[in-house]
């Protein structure tokens, strides 16, 4: 790949990025509401959306730094911040708010996915003191 293609590949990757923590912070909460109410079939639907959404974004990554490495910047934070120091002023100062950004996305991301798995353990929880027995059979089944 020709090393302005690889720039633009690298580039749109990050805006995708941008775009896809945006939108799994409002599938959490989507999640998030899935789970108080305990609606399974939209509690898997979003789930599966996430998952899509995050093997994306490691995908990304893993072509950033392949990226990064090819046009001989280091593969890290600095070499991407190297990168778009090196653009057009036009583009360069939104595209570095944008890669700042997204530790920040992440963070709020990771809390929302914490918060949604504690609300899942405690709903096993209470399902699991409910129960007159670990061993369903000897309950589920009887006459």
């Amino acid at each position: 790949m020709k090393r302005l293609e690889l720039v633009r590949q690298l580039l749109a990757d990050l805006l995708d990025d941008y775009q896809r923590f945006e939108t799994i912070e409002t599938l959490l909460s989507a999640q998030r509401q899935a789970i108080l109410r305990f609606a399974q079939p939209q509690l898997e639907s979003h789930t599966d959306a996430l998952m899509q959404h995050y093997r994306q974004i490691h995908q990304h990554a893993q072509q950033r730094l392949r990226g990064l490495q090819q046009l001989d910047l280091t593969p890290d934070h600095s070499g991407m911040t190297q990168l778009l120091i090196g653009l057009a002023p036009a583009a360069q100062e939104h595209l570095l708010k944008v890669w700042r950004e997204l530790p920040t996305q992440l963070q709020r991301c990771q809390q929302a996915n914490r918060y949604n798995q504690q609300l899942l353990d405690m709903q096993h929880g209470l399902l699991v003191d409910c129960l007159p027995e670990p061993d369903t059979a000897a309950w589920l089944y009887q006459p």
